[in-house]
């Protein structure tokens, strides 16, 4: 593990605001009128200047509905200007030409969409909306239209978990970039919602860490549920760059107000950006330096031999027993107490040039973590072309760079012209 002073904040996730034009039974912002006192443009716009000081790489701009601030073209360019990649997470109801056209201008690098079924009249009950899966897709192809990279997002739960082999090639089919697949925290709105149990949650897991393979060039990835690697690992198959719970040490969530929690999901405050400042929050807040300590893990996470790769879910464990250092009661695996493989891993000259291709620091830690452990796994001391086509699920995609963002098809053409 890191060192508390090298803990970067990579990853935020920044709720703009609470105002929402659709009413989702699991929100856990429990968005729809815009909350008191949020923060205003000068505001974000300060909190950006400090996030880019503190490392921040990339930024996801989500609400309630960011498209229904005045002031979000302004926000994202602020960020973009400064190499931050941004990301917006939206319905979709508001996304046009015109929009698509102005997220381009101001740098937003992909677009995050909601599709919960393919069932249009199940996904519009479901999302509070009369025409919220028209309006999705509709978004999702606009934004292919205009070259704008599309992740396409849905909660896995009892009334979709048959459907999720059809939304997979449903979003593959429309040239989503990513298929990123939530299991369900219950929080927020979701509270009153059914869990999935441990015994399906691991059964759809499976199928995901299986299904890698078969929707090149899309990305599948879990959310909420970082014993993908676990299960992954134990199958000997790709996808370990992936997952593993980032809360409070390289990820966290900014809430309308200027709260500061570890993750979307969990409601602890580690402090607010008006009375004390995002960096010393970072630096000092007592629940992001538990976060960071493996060691202080609960119960079957704190025995797991998988903690410091996978880490349990710490908002299910808070959700769940109201102590976010508690074992991940979604997770079935019973560790060993059996150390994974060791051992120095070389890389050819040609992967680790890919490797330091990778623009952004934690994207590339991740994949040499993911990459390296899996070469453990197979019993193999050199990283080679192939070894790293298979760790990563088929992640090299030179052959379809008109779906790739933009880092990464720039990455990828400079890869072939050294070849």
């Amino acid at each position: 593990m890191a060192t508390k002073s090298e803990y970067r904040p990579s990853l935020v996730s920044w709720n703009l605001t609470k105002a929402c034009n659709l009413r989702c039974p699991h929100c856990y912002m429990d968005g729809g009128r815009k909350a008191a006192n949020e923060l205003n443009t000068e505001e974000c716009l300060g909190l950006i200047e400090e996030l880019n000081t503190l490392g921040t790489e990339m930024l996801i701009l989500t609400g309630g509905e960011p498209l229904l601030r005045k002031d979000i073209f302004e926000i994202a360019k602020s960020a973009s200007s400064l190499g931050i990649w941004v990301v917006m997470g939206t319905n979709g109801v508001l996304v046009d030409d015109k929009s698509v056209q102005k997220m381009i201008e101001c740098g937003v690098q992909g677009v995050a969409i909601s599709i919960d079924s393919i069932d249009p009249g199940k996904h519009n009950r479901f999302r509070g909306g009369p025409d919220a899966w028209e309006n999705s897709v509709r978004a999702l192809e606009i934004c292919r239209a205009n070259g704008l990279q599309v992740l396409v997002q849905t909660t896995v739960m009892d009334m979709n978990y048959a459907e999720i082999p059809e939304l997979l090639k449903f979003a593959h089919d429309l040239g989503a970039w990513s298929f990123n697949l939530y299991f369900l925290v219950q929080t927020g709105r979701g509270q009153v919602l059914n869990d999935l149990s441990s015994e399906r949650t691991e059964k759809m897991l499976t199928n995901l860490v299986d299904w890698q393979e078969d929707y090149r060039p899309m990305l599948l990835r879990s959310k909420c549920a970082p014993q993908f690697k676990q299960i992954a690992y134990e199958r000997g198959l790709g996808g370990l760059e992936s997952g593993g719970c980032m809360a409070g040490t390289e990820y966290c969530r900014i809430t309308p107000q200027g709260d500061v929690t570890p993750c979307p999901y969990m409601d602890v405050v580690a402090g607010n950006v008006r009375e004390q400042g995002f960096g010393e929050i970072w630096r000092t807040s007592p629940v992001l330096q538990e976060l960071r300590d493996v060691k202080q893990l609960k119960g079957r996470c704190g025995r797991c031999e998988f903690n410091e790769l996978c880490g349990g879910c710490r908002c299910r464990a808070y959700a769940a027993f109201g102590d976010y250092l508690q074992e991940d009661p979604a997770c079935r695996y019973q560790p060993t107490g059996q150390p994974l493989a060791q051992g120095q891993v070389l890389w050819s000259a040609q992967c680790q040039a890919r490797l330091e291709r990778i623009p952004l620091a934690f994207i590339r830690e991740k994949v040499k973590q993911g990459v390296e452990t899996f070469a453990r796994r197979q019993g193999v001391a050199l990283v080679t072309p192939n070894v790293m086509e298979e760790a990563l699920a088929g992640d090299d995609r030179s052959r379809f760079q008109g779906k790739m963002p933009p880092f990464l098809k720039q990455g990828a053409q400079r890869e072939k012209g050294s070849d």
